[in-house]
């Protein structure tokens, strides 16, 4: 064997143990925030509160349902936009949900159950119209039922690594359902 065959064999092995660690990481990453999740799911704080957003059609028949089928007591703050929802209708409903925000911070309101239906760039409006305000636990429609997907704490997204990772500053997004 000569020094090339060497080397190659080497990088392959590199190779194969870079493929192994990867993969073995994100498996753990996602594990932890399913851990993560599952805690949260039943950690409730002194005052929750539950968001409901319709853009384009009213939804609080569904989460109303959802709620008492969890047996989660909170109080509902309903907004409701029936229709098609344009650009030009953006600002004014991001302003109608500031409004919201500031009437759940007076209420000392300690966690935001969010439900959402409605265009994506809202979304992600109403996500940084939030920011740094009070724990937010994002639900997601699928299969039939709510499920909760994501919790944004106050400051930063946490829980999805290990302690000394969220330390550093690092995250990484995994889907918890696979």
């Amino acid at each position: 064997m000569d020094l090339e065959q060497i080397i190659s064999w080497i990088a392959n092995l590199i190779q194969i143990g870079s493929v192994v660690f990867t993969a073995v990481s994100l498996w753990r990453a996602r594990q932890a925030l399913t851990h993560y999740l599952e805690a949260r799911k039943t950690e409730m704080s002194a005052r929750p509160w539950a968001l409901i957003i319709g853009l384009g059609s009213d939804i609080q028949g569904q989460v109303q349902a959802y709620l008492q089928d969890q047996k989660l007591d909170m109080p509902i703050e309903p907004y409701t936009r029936k229709g098609f929802v344009t650009a030009e209708d953006f600002y004014p409903i991001l302003k109608d949900i500031m409004t919201i925000k500031d009437k759940l911070t007076q209420a000392g309101a300690t966690e935001v159950h969010l439900f959402y239906k409605g265009p994506i760039t809202m979304a992600t409006a109403i996500g940084a119209a939030t920011d740094n305000w009070v724990p937010i636990k994002v639900y997601e429609y699928t299969k039939g039922t709510y499920q909760l997907t994501c919790v944004l704490e106050k400051e930063t997204v946490k829980g999805l690594l290990a302690g000394d990772a969220l330390a550093a500053g690092e995250a990484i997004l995994t889907n918890p359902r696979g």
